[in-house]
């Protein structure tokens, strides 16, 4: 496995696309709605006292997260603006996708236990692609990874 060799998998590269995409549309109406602003961990998680989650999980989110809201609620909506774009662009794509698979992770942790059914299932979904995308590079094909890191690795 040659992590600097040049990809043709312009079919991961549309999956990237579109993660991309989801990201950024996301973030940006997060910012819309000024987001970090107000309740946002009791609409996208609930109760967190009554919620049934991993008791480390639960106690990072009570100890930290929501004592330092609208921090969090920053770093969310810039986190998928960020993300969203950088993958959107095929720019960083490996750094990007690790990025967003800790936060998708942790999506996964929060909202998605504590509603499960589709919420679960989309996250386990983007998951699994953040990681193929990390793994394959898709950013060197279709792109901007492949004219900024051009002259590296095997194949240009």
């Amino acid at each position: 496995m040659n992590f600097k060799e040049r990809t043709y998998l312009w079919y991961i590269a549309i999956l990237r696309i579109y993660i991309g995409y989801y990201l950024l549309f996301q973030g940006v109406r997060k910012y819309q709605r000024d987001f970090p602003k107000g309740d946002w961990i009791g609409r996208q998680i609930g109760d967190l006292a009554a919620l049934d989650l991993y008791p480390w999980y639960k106690n990072f989110l009570l100890s930290y997260v929501v004592p330092h809201g609208e921090l969090f609620g920053n770093l969310v909506m810039a986190g998928e603006i960020l993300v969203g774009g950088c993958l959107l662009l095929g720019l960083l794509t490996r750094f990007s996708a690790l990025v967003g698979l800790f936060m998708l992770v942790n999506y996964y942790l929060g909202p998605g236990m504590a509603r499960g059914g589709a919420q679960l299932a989309q996250q386990q979904t983007f998951i699994v692609a953040l990681l193929i995308i990390l793994l394959s590079n898709p950013g060197r094909t279709l792109g901007l990874d492949g004219l900024i890191f051009r002259g590296r690795g095997k194949g240009g």
